[in-house]
């Protein structure tokens, strides 16, 4: 969590209004807690390594969290309340759904790029567990990708997105692919770089969901007209 929180907007935390001690001590588990379970996975992490790295006793872990899942639970929602203003903030000045569209896939890989401990404590231990769609980590998500849902639902006003797309299939979509490339990228080691993908993956979802009536046939921000080298990291 380290990285994350200084790669979203460095040293976040720790810039709150009035920050006191017992939050930023609940901080300090969240960081260690998501660098420990990122390279251990969750069944292999000890609390006792957690409060090592946190520089506080094991008994203290349990003042703030109730256990290892409690904890493990936990940091998908801080996170997220961190992460959307923090892209909402990105997103500011730029105008037209397909523009957001790639600038949301672009900063979410680059983001899952400089944060692979998240990105494998959320993609590879959470979402594949029974109990996460009844946690509030689920919540959280849900409410992270209604940005994406509100993308979806502006080009369906501006014209550009057929009107008959079911919004919530075109978000799984999106989120889906987003998703797939980051957990294949995380299994190979991050051995490649994940946004050389950004492009070339909103120039599909875009034919995916573009209304060809729209006659709007102008490249969005980002979007070049050239030749595509190949990228044969997704082949391997």
């Amino acid at each position: 969590m380290a990285r994350i929180i200084k790669n979203v907007n460095p040293k976040a935390i720790h810039r709150t209004t009035n920050l006191s001690p017992e939050i930023d001590r609940r901080t300090q588990i969240l960081v260690s807690a998501i660098m420990v379970f990122g390279k251990r996975g969750f069944q292999n992490a000890p609390i006792s390594e957690i409060a090592k790295n946190a520089r506080m006793a094991d008994a203290s872990i349990y003042e703030y969290f109730k256990g290892k899942e409690d904890l493990l639970l936990a940091i998908p929602v801080e996170v997220t309340k961190k992460i959307i203003p923090e892209i909402e903030e990105h997103m500011m000045g730029v105008r037209g759904a397909f523009n957001k569209l790639r600038k949301f896939v672009w900063w979410y890989l680059y983001f899952f790029e400089k944060n692979p401990e998240y990105g494998s404590i959320v993609l590879l231990e959470l979402k594949t567990s029974k109990m996460y769609i009844a946690t509030e980590a689920y919540q959280a998500a849900r409410t992270f990708y209604k940005i994406l849902l509100d993308i979806i639902k502006e080009g369906q006003q501006e014209g550009v997105i057929k009107k008959e797309t079911n919004v919530f299939l075109a978000r799984s979509l999106c989120v889906g692919a987003i998703e797939h490339i980051t957990i294949r990228w995380l299994l190979k080691e991050r051995s490649y770089s994940l946004i050389q993908f950004a492009d070339e993956l909103v120039d599909l979802l875009i034919r995916a969901l573009k209304d060809e009536k729209s006659g709007d046939a102008r490249p969005s921000i980002g979007s070049k007209r050239r030749i595509r080298k190949k990228t044969p990291a997704l082949n391997r």
